[in-house]
């Protein structure tokens, strides 16, 4: 019993300590984008072939619908390449991979990068910002989207939830 109680409290430590993390702000995501642009366009044009929606996760591993192993192992790898946790791609060529997250359910924050046209669901940030993405994770605002371009059809993106 006390093996199975240090166990949890050991998961239940760890699971908090990755709620401390902060946000990535714009400029590292932008400069990071630029270090590894052609492992982010791979992850694209690879995703941009399919005709099925699809999800898979890193941690834990886990993709939605199955695909082959072989096929899971290679998008694994390029989202372990970008230090992301996971990738939505819709049909259409539009995808979302997730950087950072915090929270679950209605109070949950996320900070991504996504491909596509701009969304009208979202309020753009114009150029030049006024300010980091970030500073909207503490607004009072219900649901919010915020992006901001970063070249071409790439964005970064918060999705805001209190």
């Amino acid at each position: 019993m006390r093996i199975g109680t240090f166990a949890l409290l050991s998961a239940l430590a760890v699971a908090l300590g990755a709620c401390g993390e902060r946000a990535p702000n714009d400029k590292t995501m932008a400069e990071a984008f630029a270090a590894k642009r052609q492992t982010f366009e791979v992850l694209r044009t690879e995703l941009c072939k399919l005709r099925y929606d699809l999800t898979i996760n890193r941690d834990p591993a886990w993709t939605q619908p199955q695909i082959p192993a072989t096929s899971e192992k290679r998008f694994l790898a390029l989202l372990e390449e970008v230090d992301a946790r996971s990738v939505k791609y819709v049909r259409g060529c539009q995808l979302w991979i997730e950087m950072w997250s915090s929270g679950v359910g209605r109070d949950a924050s996320y900070k991504k990068y996504r491909y596509g046209p701009p969304m009208f669901r979202i309020l753009e940030v114009k150029e030049p910002p006024p300010k980091d993405l970030n500073t909207y994770l503490d607004s009072r605002v219900a649901i919010a989207s915020f992006e901001k371009n970063i070249e071409g059809d790439w964005w970064i993106e918060l999705d805001h939830w209190r």
